[in-house]
């Protein structure tokens, strides 16, 4: 027993020992949203480098860029679990700008025990294999203020095998400077602390304040599912060809401005960059056909007040018109999913049920008023027989069904008396 205890000793001894003759240099945000180590091995001629960091387990995705304080040309390690949701992925990616980071095969990377997902947090900790070169940057081990930034997903999880798996944007990023001085020295997996080691400083850490996405989302349903039916509804319930003609011109407005959000947004991604999913091939037709619908619209409008009769525009802007409601409806319902936001089409269903539910009795309510109106039209314009007729000259006097035999045919049709003239 005694043995065995002074090898246990001798093995935690040892195992410290080996922690301590690690050099490394360590930060952790303000609000802990990240905790990030380096470690740069000594060797001669050696291109590997050492690190590990950890984020809350709620978080989606988390990264740390090296080569810089800004996303343009650094060297991004982005890590999320994997598809089981009981390991990690890490990805190294290259960035050139503010947009979606690419992975990057030049990259090695290996991963070191120490990585584990518990219910608070996501660690992994990595030995990567020519990372302190890179395609537009580098990592200075003699620098004592190297430049680092980080970022955070939202809430949320990705669980992917794949290093090119589709991220959200960022929810919170940040800035901070480390003295890599501290981290040269024999290598090994850099431990990560809960405060930042002397010569580290958090620079900045804020919460991502844009909503292009969202705006663009909100707009394109707010006018194909709400404004497009209520300009329909305004001109067959309401019969106001002015108000239905006033929110087709504001609908068209607002779906250039989202088509407008839409192409920015689309050059931030990956797998939107080069505008071939069926989202935005849909999406740019329905524009398309818009513009005609309003620009045929305008037309008939015009030639209508001109002519008082009906044009052979109106039915081809009728049914343009329904096309591009049921077209961009159902393009809503694609465009979540690729925004990964799969969860907001059960929202997006429940307005269109809602919008029919609204305008279903109306529209109704109108058919049955034209079919009454038409009905008590035809009416009116029916002569009437027998009875007692207030204004004999206005119709012709009615045979009856007896045998007249010689009799003199019937009078004309008596003048109206003076006053009615």
């Amino acid at each position: 027993m005694v043995k065995m205890r002074s090898a246990l000793a001798a093995a935690v001894a040892f195992l410290s020992a080996s922690v301590a003759a690690v050099s490394f240099s360590g930060f952790a945000s303000d609000l802990e949203s990240i905790k990030f180590a380096i470690n740069i091995p000594q060797e001669e001629n050696s291109n590997a480098l050492y690190f590990s960091m950890s984020a809350p387990i709620e978080t989606s995705w988390f990264a740390v860029g090296m080569g810089g304080s800004t996303m343009k040309d650094s060297l991004m390690f982005m890590a999320y679990l994997d598809k089981s949701g009981k390991n990690m992925t890490l990805s190294p990616r290259l960035s050139y700008g503010q947009v979606e980071p690419s992975f990057t095969p030049d990259v090695g990377i290996t991963i070191l025990n120490g990585t584990e997902v518990t219910k608070d947090t996501m660690t992994v900790s990595v030995k990567c294999f020519g990372c302190r070169k890179w395609k537009g940057g580098a990592i200075d081990p003699t620098s004592t203020n190297a430049k680092f930034i980080w970022a955070n997903g939202g809430v949320g999880a990705i669980k992917s095998n794949s290093k090119n798996a589709a991220i959200k944007r960022h929810g919170s990023y940040g800035r901070f400077q480390m003295d890599l001085t501290k981290a040269v020295g024999p290598g090994g997996a850099a431990p990560l602390n809960t405060t930042k080691t002397e010569g580290s400083l958090q620079i900045s850490e804020v919460a991502d304040r844009n909503f292009m996405s969202g705006a663009h989302a909100c707009i394109m349903v707010f006018t194909f599912v709400g404004l497009m039916p209520i300009a329909v509804l305004l001109l067959r319930v309401a019969n106001s060809p002015r108000l239905h003609g006033v929110v087709q011109a504001v609908s068209a407005s607002l779906a250039l401005v989202g088509l407008a959000l839409g192409l920015k947004v689309g050059m931030m991604y990956n797998r939107t960059r080069k505008f071939n999913t069926a989202h935005q091939i849909i999406g740019l037709l329905v524009i398309i056909m818009m513009v005609g619908q309003f620009v045929l619209g305008f037309l008939h409008h015009r030639m209508f007040v001109k002519t008082k009769a009906p044009t052979k525009l109106a039915p081809i802007h009728i049914w343009l018109g329904r096309v591009v409601i049921l077209a961009g409806t159902v393009n809503a319902f694609i465009g979540f999913p690729l925004a990964l936001n799969a969860r907001f089409d059960l929202f997006l269903l429940g307005i269109v049920l809602f919008m029919v539910i609204l305008s279903g009795p109306l529209i109704f309510w109108r058919w049955r008023r034209n079919i009454q109106k038409a009905e008590k039209e035809a009416e009116i314009g029916k002569p009437r027989g027998g009875g007692y007729q207030s204004e004999p000259w206005r119709g012709e006097v009615g045979r009856g069904d007896v045998d007249l035999g010689n009799y003199p045919p019937p009078p004309q049709p008596m003048q109206p008396p003076p006053m009615y003239r």
